[in-house]
């Protein structure tokens, strides 16, 4: 096999995805995510870059073109090998938050207890060993409704990790958080970064973060696609629809 194809966690191929309750306009999509890279997408539309997001994620097949996962077809997966799949996939979003039923350390099990054969305690012990890296400062069963917003972003975080994915999406999980706290949170998403790729939107908001970890900018809108191959290439570009974008941040 091809060992640029190895080394690819996701090719997209003229991809357009699917897009029926949008009026905005979408154009084939062409790129590829690589292990330990973190690519951005960035655009004046956020619901279109989500829209883009979760089709690179595989959570909804493309209208025309292709999307390949680990060199296989997302429009060809059934349901058996899409939740195969799901388990090398993280995906984390500030609209989709932590069950309030169950307290934090339930949360961080459960993908554990729903798509691997673990017991309650080994599942227990791998969540806590990874909130401990991702230094949760409050008990393990402290409900999300007493935690601040720090504290349920470092749940959410252990919660996408837990299985090992190879694959990470981030759909501006962490919109709510002060400076600093972006700050810390960006420092945890560098360290998580190796051996994963990594694919988000929302990156505006800790620019160090892009200018030390982004390998890969797309910026999406109605009219263009554009690759750029570093943060500080996206910054310098001449391009009117980008600079405009940059204006108003």
């Amino acid at each position: 096999m091809n060992n640029n194809l190895v080394q690819t966690s996701i090719i997209a191929d003229g991809a357009i995805p699917r897009a029926t309750e949008s009026n905005l306009k979408f154009l084939p999509l062409t790129c590829r995510i690589r292990p330990s890279q973190l690519t951005c997408l960035v655009g004046p539309h956020r619901s279109q870059l989500r829209i883009y997001l979760q089709m690179l994620a595989g959570i909804s097949k493309p209208q025309q073109g292709k999307v390949e996962i680990f060199g296989q077809q997302v429009s060809e997966l059934d349901h058996f090998a899409w939740r195969k799949l799901r388990c090398k996939i993280g995906y984390l979003s500030g609209g989709s938050p932590l069950l309030s039923a169950h307290h934090g350390l339930m949360n961080v099990m459960l993908p554990l207890l729903y798509h691997v054969n673990l017991s309650f305690r080994a599942a227990s012990d791998k969540a806590r060993v990874l909130m401990t890296e991702l230094d949760c400062d409050c008990e393990s069963t402290t409900y999300p409704s007493q935690m601040n917003s720090f504290q349920q972003s470092q749940f959410a975080l252990a919660r996408a990790l837990v299985l090992d994915p190879c694959l990470l999406f981030l759909d501006v999980p962490f919109n709510d958080l002060g400076a600093k706290e972006r700050e810390k949170m960006g420092g945890l998403l560098g360290k998580y970064k190796e051996n994963r790729a990594v694919c988000m939107i929302g990156g505006f908001q800790y620019p160090h973060f892009l200018e030390q970890h982004a390998n890969q900018i797309v910026f999406i809108s109605e009219h263009k696609i554009i690759n750029f191959n570093s943060w500080k290439s996206f910054l310098q570009t001449e391009d009117h629809d980008v600079q405009e974008l940059l204006s108003v941040l």
